[in-house]
């Protein structure tokens, strides 16, 4: 994954998830609109580190990433709100919880957690 974040965005860094869009010719009708590469151990981690369910985080990641399939970016602070009200929606929508406030119950004790910006 850190290969593949140098290679296409620069970043000498691990990452959660990268997206590529698709860059199909708009003539051929398709519905494919790219591809998702994920790092489950990355997900796992920061799903731990979160205090949220590993299906949770998996959601969310997946939802991040076809928002960006999909045009949406966070480069600056209004597009990241615009992209954290439409993950946050879909979120609600799939019955989990805001992904950037959650509560969660661990060890007997109750954790809120704001989630950093990507």
């Amino acid at each position: 994954m850190k290969f593949l974040n140098f290679k296409y965005r620069k970043k000498n860094k691990t990452t959660n998830i990268l997206s590529f869009p698709a860059t199909t010719n708009r003539i051929i009708k398709s519905q494919y609109i790219g591809d998702l590469v994920v790092c489950s151990a990355i997900i796992k981690k920061e799903a731990q580190e979160q205090h949220k369910s590993i299906e949770s985080h998996w959601a969310h990641m997946i939802i991040h990433g076809t928002l960006h399939l999909l045009g949406y970016h966070h480069d600056n602070k209004q597009n990241l709100k615009k992209m954290k009200n439409l993950e946050i929606k879909t979120m609600l929508r799939l019955g989990f919880q805001n992904p950037y406030n959650i509560k969660q119950l661990n060890s007997n004790k109750n954790f809120e957690t704001s989630v950093k910006s990507f």
